[in-house]
């Protein structure tokens, strides 16, 4: 086989994939957490968990998802803020307003389920505060 045909067959491989890599299946949810130091010298912590009630899925297009998603939310940030800084203000380990909710974004499903879970596994010292009517995007 000869280079002409050799880049012929890796240029018609790489265009068949190519749809394959445009979109993607992406799963987000959103969460900040609070720290109140009781006492450093024991590392004893209080920990508030602000999370938003389930993990969300979004397709991409054909964008990567952390661009994607950071995208929409964009548009949405002051909607997705205010249930945050309400719930937020009821706690005195949050002390300081939100003015931004950085997304965990995971394009695997069971990688973000797992997170998630993990993020809402309540713990001596730890206490989960779901949020409810979050926007989608």
């Amino acid at each position: 086989m000869n280079r002409r045909h050799l880049r012929l067959l890796l240029t018609t491989l790489l265009l068949g994939f190519a749809p394959l890599a445009q979109a993607a299946d992406c799963y987000y949810y959103w969460v900040h957490q609070c720290l109140n130091v009781i006492d450093a010298s024991q590392r004893k912590i209080e920990q508030f968990v602000l999370i938003s009630p389930a993990v969300n899925y979004l397709n991409s297009g054909n964008k990567q998802c952390t661009d994607a998603v950071s995208e929409r939310q964009q548009q949405l940030q002051e909607a997705l803020i205010a249930p945050f800084n309400k719930a937020a203000s009821k706690i005195e380990a949050c002390d300081t307003p939100l003015t931004d909710i950085p997304a965990r974004v995971y394009d695997n499903p069971q990688k973000a389920t797992w997170h998630y879970s993990r993020s809402r596994r309540e713990s001596p010292g730890k206490t989960i505060v779901p949020l409810a009517d979050l926007p989608a995007l």
